[in-house]
């Protein structure tokens, strides 16, 4: 059914429209059933003849939180009470969101044989990463229980906002991961300067250190309400740690899900027919 309501829009619709890409999107995301398998059926593959799984993934980045959210707590003299679930809630998402911008460079380069071969919209792919990427910070969230049995700060129904903060993570990274596979699928050369750009976002982001620990006056402060991945991270982290965001970081964050997915779009109308005859 979902196949053929595809099929009756494309023909109503020219090939690179707006709206055709649109819908070519939204029904391979409702046909979730197979992009879930898919997902599921890699994440058994890659950890196959594993005893842990991909709770090896989680393992590692617990002993990382551990050691290093231990060091530089004591660098920057913060309590840990406060900053060791600060800087786990906003590593394990981090995590989520430079693995899904890192795996979206290469995300139809690494399935091309597929591509050529298979006919299925390209965005089902994408989706396929979300889903890997969503199992493993499923696992790592079991992170955040841990440090709450520990540390236990005040939780309430506000918790509940770190899921439309998640939905709209998600909207921006599938935008990012559309726009940076056909970005990389026909420039090689962006695939390491986005790893790159990851990582002095990485810095630039408060992560490791704290926002009221920032000095150097307006100029940081510009700097630090101009960076959109501080108010993605921080519309899941804050529920998670009691702390609900102010309303402005929620509009910057739905303004940025917005541009994502808008230049993702645009790309993939544009392009999207093109992609096999690059990989």
């Amino acid at each position: 059914m979902a196949m053929k309501s595809l099929n009756r829009v494309l023909a109503i619709e020219p090939p690179h429209s707006l709206p055709a890409a649109f819908e070519e999107c939204l029904v391979t995301f409702l046909d979730f059933e197979r992009w879930v398998i898919l997902a599921w059926t890699d994440i058994r593959l890659r950890y196959r003849r594993t005893v842990l799984g991909p709770w090896w993934a989680t393992l590692s980045t617990g002993a990382m939180i551990g050691s290093v959210g231990l060091v530089f707590g004591g660098i920057f003299g913060n309590d840990s009470s406060k900053y060791m679930p600060f800087f786990a809630a906003g590593m394990i998402i981090w995590t989520f969101i430079s693995g899904l911008l890192l795996e979206g460079c290469g995300v139809f380069m690494q399935v091309a044989g597929l591509i050529k071969s298979i006919p299925a919209p390209l965005v089902l792919h994408v989706y396929r990463m979300l889903g890997r990427q969503a199992v493993v910070l499923a696992h790592h969230l079991i992170l955040m229980v841990l440090m709450w049995a520990i540390f236990r700060w005040s939780l309430s129904w506000e918790l509940l906002l770190a899921v439309p903060g998640l939905v709209l993570v998600s909207v921006a990274l599938t935008g990012a991961s559309l726009a940076l596979g056909i970005l990389c699928a026909r420039f090689r050369d962006i695939q390491p300067i986005a790893a790159t750009l990851v990582q002095f976002l990485f810095l630039l982001t408060p992560i490791v250190w704290m926002p009221q620990t920032l000095r150097g006056g307006a100029a940081a402060r510009l700097l630090l309400r101009g960076n959109p991945l501080y108010d993605l991270v921080e519309v899941v982290r804050g529920p998670l740690l009691g702390e609900p965001p102010p309303v402005q970081t929620w509009l910057i964050a739905i303004l940025a899900a917005g541009v994502s997915l808008g230049l993702g779009l645009a790309l993939y109308s544009r392009f999207r027919h093109r992609v096999p005859y690059w990989l």
